[in-house]
Protein backbone atom coordinates (compact mmCIF):
# COMPACT_ATOMS: atom_id res chain seq x y z
CA UNK A 1 0.00 0.00 0.00
CA UNK A 2 1.37 3.21 -1.31
CA UNK A 3 0.02 6.35 0.31
CA UNK A 4 1.63 10.18 -0.90
CA UNK A 5 1.79 13.19 0.83
CA UNK A 6 -0.98 15.82 0.09
CA UNK A 7 1.15 18.53 -1.32
CA UNK A 8 -0.21 21.13 1.84
CA UNK A 9 1.47 18.46 3.99
CA UNK A 10 4.66 17.92 1.93
CA UNK A 11 6.26 16.03 -0.78
CA UNK A 12 6.89 11.95 -0.75
CA UNK A 13 5.83 8.84 0.12
CA UNK A 14 5.11 6.20 2.36
CA UNK A 15 4.87 2.80 1.36
CA UNK A 16 3.50 -0.31 3.73
CA UNK A 17 3.95 -3.70 2.96
CA UNK A 18 2.35 -6.50 5.11
CA UNK A 19 4.29 -10.03 5.76
CA UNK A 20 3.86 -13.20 7.48
CA UNK A 21 4.18 -13.27 11.02
CA UNK A 22 3.00 -10.08 11.97
CA UNK A 23 4.73 -7.60 10.68
CA UNK A 24 4.40 -4.65 8.87
CA UNK A 25 7.58 -2.93 6.87
CA UNK A 26 7.11 0.65 6.25
CA UNK A 27 9.65 2.50 3.73
CA UNK A 28 9.49 6.43 4.28
CA UNK A 29 10.84 9.48 1.56
CA UNK A 30 9.02 12.46 3.08
CA UNK A 31 9.43 15.73 3.51
CA UNK A 32 6.81 17.72 5.01
CA UNK A 33 6.16 21.86 4.85
CA UNK A 34 6.35 23.34 8.09
CA UNK A 35 7.55 20.52 9.79
CA UNK A 36 6.00 17.60 11.49
CA UNK A 37 5.61 16.38 15.36
CA UNK A 38 3.22 13.67 16.72
CA UNK A 39 2.76 11.97 19.58
CA UNK A 40 3.03 8.05 20.15
CA UNK A 41 2.62 5.51 22.89
CA UNK A 42 2.89 2.11 22.81
CA UNK A 43 2.79 -1.33 25.24
CA UNK A 44 5.60 -3.29 26.30
CA UNK A 45 5.17 -6.04 23.64
CA UNK A 46 5.57 -3.20 20.43
CA UNK A 47 8.88 -4.07 18.37
CA UNK A 48 10.25 -1.94 16.07
CA UNK A 49 13.18 -1.75 14.37
CA UNK A 50 14.38 0.85 11.94
CA UNK A 51 16.83 2.23 9.62
CA UNK A 52 17.67 6.11 8.75
CA UNK A 53 18.75 5.92 5.40
CA UNK A 54 18.88 9.56 5.25
CA UNK A 55 17.90 12.79 6.76
CA UNK A 56 17.27 13.23 10.71
CA UNK A 57 14.02 12.01 12.70
CA UNK A 58 14.27 14.17 16.79
CA UNK A 59 12.66 11.67 19.32
CA UNK A 60 12.06 12.54 22.59
CA UNK A 61 10.63 9.69 24.50
CA UNK A 62 9.36 9.82 28.57
CA UNK A 63 12.16 7.63 29.55
CA UNK A 64 15.06 7.04 27.55
CA UNK A 65 15.22 10.87 26.94
CA UNK A 66 16.18 13.17 23.80
CA UNK A 67 17.99 12.62 20.28
CA UNK A 68 18.08 12.15 17.10
CA UNK A 69 18.07 9.32 14.60
CA UNK A 70 20.22 10.60 11.96
CA UNK A 71 21.72 8.88 8.37
CA UNK A 72 23.01 4.99 8.54
CA UNK A 73 21.55 4.66 12.71
CA UNK A 74 19.84 2.00 13.54
CA UNK A 75 17.05 2.43 16.53
CA UNK A 76 15.18 -0.54 18.11
CA UNK A 77 12.50 -0.14 20.55
CA UNK A 78 12.69 -1.11 24.51
CA UNK A 79 10.88 -4.07 25.96
CA UNK A 80 8.70 -1.64 27.94
CA UNK A 81 5.61 1.06 27.48
CA UNK A 82 7.04 3.94 25.32
CA UNK A 83 5.42 7.30 24.53
CA UNK A 84 6.50 10.87 23.66
CA UNK A 85 6.95 12.52 20.14
CA UNK A 86 8.91 12.49 17.03
CA UNK A 87 9.24 15.39 15.13
CA UNK A 88 10.99 16.32 11.12
CA UNK A 89 11.97 19.88 10.58
CA UNK A 90 10.43 22.32 7.70
CA UNK A 91 11.18 20.92 3.81
CA UNK A 92 13.96 18.26 5.87
CA UNK A 93 13.74 15.01 3.52
CA UNK A 94 13.52 11.56 5.81
CA UNK A 95 14.53 8.40 4.30
CA UNK A 96 14.05 5.02 6.27
CA UNK A 97 12.74 1.30 6.71
CA UNK A 98 10.80 0.47 9.45
CA UNK A 99 9.90 -3.07 10.74
CA UNK A 100 7.18 -3.24 13.43
CA UNK A 101 4.97 -6.12 14.93
CA UNK A 102 5.43 -7.60 18.45
CA UNK A 103 8.46 -8.53 20.60
CA UNK A 104 6.27 -12.46 21.21
CA UNK A 105 5.93 -12.47 17.48
CA UNK A 106 9.15 -12.05 16.83
CA UNK A 107 10.01 -15.05 19.00
CA UNK A 108 7.45 -17.09 17.97
CA UNK A 109 8.67 -16.05 14.30
CA UNK A 110 12.07 -16.76 14.60
CA UNK A 111 11.71 -19.54 16.30
CA UNK A 112 9.26 -21.53 14.00
CA UNK A 113 12.85 -20.81 11.82
CA UNK A 114 14.66 -22.45 14.39
CA UNK A 115 16.67 -19.03 14.77
CA UNK A 116 18.24 -18.26 17.81
CA UNK A 117 16.20 -16.53 21.06
CA UNK A 118 16.05 -12.51 21.06
CA UNK A 119 18.25 -11.64 24.64
CA UNK A 120 16.20 -9.84 26.88
CA UNK A 121 18.89 -8.93 29.40
CA UNK A 122 20.21 -5.30 28.18
CA UNK A 123 21.15 -3.00 31.11
CA UNK A 124 18.89 -0.38 31.08
CA UNK A 125 21.39 2.52 29.50
CA UNK A 126 21.88 -0.24 26.35
CA UNK A 127 18.62 -0.02 25.67
CA UNK A 128 18.25 3.54 25.61
CA UNK A 129 21.30 3.67 23.35
CA UNK A 130 19.64 1.64 21.23
CA UNK A 131 16.51 3.58 21.20
CA UNK A 132 18.17 6.40 20.09
CA UNK A 133 20.09 5.16 17.39
CA UNK A 134 23.46 5.05 18.89
CA UNK A 135 24.34 1.43 19.54
CA UNK A 136 27.25 0.72 17.27
CA UNK A 137 26.16 -3.26 17.81
CA UNK A 138 23.03 -2.49 15.45
CA UNK A 139 25.22 -1.41 12.69
CA UNK A 140 25.02 -4.48 10.68
CA UNK A 141 21.09 -4.45 10.50
CA UNK A 142 21.25 -1.90 8.38
CA UNK A 143 22.56 -3.53 5.12
CA UNK A 144 19.61 -5.99 4.54
CA UNK A 145 16.92 -2.75 5.70
CA UNK A 146 19.41 -0.54 3.41
CA UNK A 147 18.41 -3.33 0.69
CA UNK A 148 14.67 -3.10 1.47
CA UNK A 149 14.94 0.79 1.03
CA UNK A 150 16.56 0.99 -2.92
CA UNK A 151 14.61 -2.08 -4.14
CA UNK A 152 11.88 -1.07 -5.96
CA UNK A 153 10.98 -3.45 -8.95
CA UNK A 154 7.05 -4.06 -8.91
CA UNK A 155 7.64 -8.30 -9.62
CA UNK A 156 6.20 -11.55 -8.44
CA UNK A 157 9.38 -11.93 -5.99
CA UNK A 158 9.39 -8.78 -4.69
CA UNK A 159 7.26 -9.97 -1.24
CA UNK A 160 10.11 -12.94 -1.19
CA UNK A 161 12.71 -10.65 -1.56
CA UNK A 162 11.90 -8.09 1.11
CA UNK A 163 11.07 -11.22 3.42
CA UNK A 164 14.49 -12.23 2.81
CA UNK A 165 16.10 -9.27 3.92
CA UNK A 166 13.84 -9.43 6.57
CA UNK A 167 15.12 -12.78 7.62
CA UNK A 168 18.86 -11.01 7.58
CA UNK A 169 18.06 -7.66 9.57
CA UNK A 170 16.34 -10.25 12.08
CA UNK A 171 19.13 -12.44 12.20
CA UNK A 172 21.90 -9.64 12.80
CA UNK A 173 19.80 -8.26 15.25
CA UNK A 174 20.11 -11.57 17.22
CA UNK A 175 23.98 -11.85 16.68
CA UNK A 176 23.42 -7.81 17.59
CA UNK A 177 21.95 -8.61 21.43
CA UNK A 178 23.95 -11.43 22.13
CA UNK A 179 27.11 -9.36 22.26
CA UNK A 180 28.37 -6.46 25.01
CA UNK A 181 29.29 -3.18 22.98
CA UNK A 182 32.83 -2.36 22.55
CA UNK A 183 34.78 -0.05 25.20
CA UNK A 184 36.38 2.88 23.57
CA UNK A 185 40.29 1.57 24.79
CA UNK A 186 39.47 0.92 28.16
CA UNK A 187 37.83 4.49 29.48
CA UNK A 188 34.21 5.44 29.13
CA UNK A 189 33.72 8.74 26.40
CA UNK A 190 32.42 11.66 28.01
CA UNK A 191 29.70 13.55 26.95
CA UNK A 192 31.68 16.25 25.62
CA UNK A 193 33.64 13.26 23.43
CA UNK A 194 30.37 11.88 21.96
CA UNK A 195 29.13 14.97 20.80
CA UNK A 196 32.01 15.87 19.05
CA UNK A 197 32.60 12.20 17.54
CA UNK A 198 28.86 12.60 16.06
CA UNK A 199 29.78 15.88 14.70
CA UNK A 200 32.47 13.73 12.49
CA UNK A 201 30.19 11.70 10.04
CA UNK A 202 28.44 15.05 9.46
CA UNK A 203 31.88 17.21 8.46
CA UNK A 204 33.04 14.23 6.28
CA UNK A 205 29.98 14.08 4.18
CA UNK A 206 30.26 18.30 3.94
CA UNK A 207 33.84 18.02 2.97
CA UNK A 208 33.74 15.13 1.03
CA UNK A 209 35.36 16.44 -1.71
CA UNK A 210 38.46 17.21 -0.06
CA UNK A 211 38.27 15.09 3.20
CA UNK A 212 39.87 16.04 6.35
CA UNK A 213 42.87 13.67 7.36
CA UNK A 214 42.36 11.92 10.81
CA UNK A 215 44.74 14.34 12.53
CA UNK A 216 42.35 17.07 11.38
CA UNK A 217 39.27 15.68 12.52
CA UNK A 218 41.33 15.08 15.96
CA UNK A 219 41.91 18.45 15.98
CA UNK A 220 38.81 19.88 15.19
CA UNK A 221 37.41 17.28 17.92
CA UNK A 222 39.81 18.31 20.30
CA UNK A 223 41.50 14.69 20.56
CA UNK A 224 43.87 12.79 20.03
CA UNK A 225 43.99 10.75 16.56
CA UNK A 226 43.90 7.37 19.08
CA UNK A 227 41.02 8.78 20.99
CA UNK A 228 39.39 9.84 18.35
CA UNK A 229 39.78 6.22 16.61
CA UNK A 230 38.97 4.23 19.24
CA UNK A 231 35.86 6.55 20.67
CA UNK A 232 34.48 6.51 17.17
CA UNK A 233 34.72 2.84 16.38
CA UNK A 234 33.20 2.00 20.19
CA UNK A 235 30.56 4.43 18.83
CA UNK A 236 29.77 3.38 15.38
CA UNK A 237 30.97 0.33 15.23
CA UNK A 238 33.98 0.45 12.39
CA UNK A 239 36.56 2.92 11.70
CA UNK A 240 36.03 7.03 10.71
CA UNK A 241 37.15 6.24 6.97
CA UNK A 242 34.92 2.78 6.31
CA UNK A 243 32.24 4.48 7.72
CA UNK A 244 32.41 7.58 5.54
CA UNK A 245 33.44 5.40 2.63
CA UNK A 246 30.01 3.18 3.35
CA UNK A 247 27.86 6.40 3.54
CA UNK A 248 29.02 7.61 0.38
CA UNK A 249 28.25 4.17 -1.47
CA UNK A 250 24.64 3.88 0.53
CA UNK A 251 23.78 7.46 -0.67
CA UNK A 252 24.88 6.69 -4.49
CA UNK A 253 22.92 3.26 -4.33
CA UNK A 254 19.86 5.44 -3.49
CA UNK A 255 20.87 8.11 -6.53
CA UNK A 256 21.20 5.42 -9.10
CA UNK A 257 17.49 3.98 -8.17
CA UNK A 258 15.84 7.15 -7.55
CA UNK A 259 17.37 9.39 -10.10
CA UNK A 260 18.41 9.51 -14.23
CA UNK A 261 21.76 10.88 -13.45
CA UNK A 262 24.81 9.78 -14.90
CA UNK A 263 26.73 7.52 -13.32
CA UNK A 264 30.02 10.35 -13.50
CA UNK A 265 27.43 12.47 -11.74
CA UNK A 266 26.47 10.43 -8.77
CA UNK A 267 30.47 9.61 -8.24
CA UNK A 268 31.15 13.32 -8.20
CA UNK A 269 27.92 14.09 -6.02
CA UNK A 270 28.97 11.41 -3.66
CA UNK A 271 32.96 12.78 -3.10
CA UNK A 272 34.85 10.17 -6.07
CA UNK A 273 36.89 12.59 -8.20
CA UNK A 274 36.78 10.38 -11.33
CA UNK A 275 33.88 8.55 -12.41
CA UNK A 276 36.89 5.29 -12.97
CA UNK A 277 37.49 5.60 -9.37
CA UNK A 278 33.39 5.63 -8.37
CA UNK A 279 32.84 2.27 -10.64
CA UNK A 280 36.11 0.55 -8.93
CA UNK A 281 34.75 1.15 -5.37
CA UNK A 282 30.88 0.54 -6.12
CA UNK A 283 32.13 -2.94 -7.53
CA UNK A 284 33.87 -3.60 -4.86
CA UNK A 285 31.22 -3.14 -2.53
CA UNK A 286 28.55 -4.27 -4.30
CA UNK A 287 29.50 -6.80 -6.34
CA UNK A 288 28.33 -5.33 -9.65
CA UNK A 289 28.72 -2.12 -11.23
CA UNK A 290 26.80 0.98 -10.70
CA UNK A 291 24.96 0.45 -14.35
CA UNK A 292 24.30 -2.78 -14.10
CA UNK A 293 22.78 -1.99 -10.42
CA UNK A 294 20.63 0.50 -11.57
CA UNK A 295 19.13 -1.85 -13.95
CA UNK A 296 18.81 -4.33 -11.48
CA UNK A 297 16.99 -1.85 -8.96
CA UNK A 298 15.09 0.53 -11.74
Amino acid sequence: MRHRLRPEVGDGTIEVTSLPGGFQVARYDVAFRGGHRVGFAFPGDHFELEHCVDGRLRVSEASTGDGDLHARSVALSPRCATDGVVAHGDGERYRAVSITGTWSGVESWLGGLGGGALSDNRPERVAREQYLGRSAALRPVAGPLEEIFVHRRASPGRLLFIQSRLVAALSALVDALAVTEPDPGGRVLDDHEVAALRRVPDLLWRERHAPPTLAELARASSMSVRRLGTGFRALYGTSVMEYHRRRCLERAAALLVETDWPVARIGHEVGYASASNFGYAFRRDRGTSPARFRRAHS
